[in-house]
């Protein structure tokens, strides 16, 4: 793992850390159902780890009664009848997103702005605020609060 930790995302990343802090606190049974589940994901292709994504995400839409009564009548099957269904099943989509990186010298150049673009946009009016004239929430400008009269000035 410790050679991939550099290819995750940050949720990944997120996910590990809290996983690896919450493993001590399970029991053994559990620790061994999840280094059995985590060997099994290992071992998948990404073809499969993308469709099993796509199955778990189905299945999420289902009610739970369902999804119960479904995985029931799936167990009662004889072996066979499970092949068959397996052999069957519908393969998943074609996938759009690459699973590989692509290398760089096959990735189109960026062209750089014109001169007279840059020199345009640095001539373009800005908003200048204080850091104190801005709402944190909205990002916007606040309005100049009204001073309260000083005493002895006549308005």
């Amino acid at each position: 793992m410790s050679a991939q930790w550099d290819t995750l995302s940050e949720a990944q990343k997120r996910k590990w850390i809290a996983l690896s802090a919450n493993y001590p606190k399970m029991s053994g049974e559990e620790q061994a159902k999840l280094h059995s589940r985590m060997s099994e994901w290992v071992a998948l292709s990404p073809q499969q780890r993308s469709a099993a994504r796509l199955n778990y995400g189905e299945t999420k839409k289902l009610a739970p009664d369902d999804k119960k009564a479904k995985w029931e009548a799936y167990q009662a099957l004889p072996p066979e009848e499970k092949k068959k269904l397996a052999a069957g099943a519908q393969k998943p989509p074609a996938m759009a997103a690459a699973v590989r990186p692509v290398p760089r010298e096959k990735l189109a150049s960026v062209p750089k702005p014109r001169a007279s673009a840059t020199a345009q946009a640095s001539k373009a009016p800005r908003i200048a605020a204080a850091p104190n004239q801005v709402d944190h929430n909205t990002l916007l400008p606040q309005q100049p609060q009204a001073q309260p009269p000083q005493p002895g000035s006549t308005h």
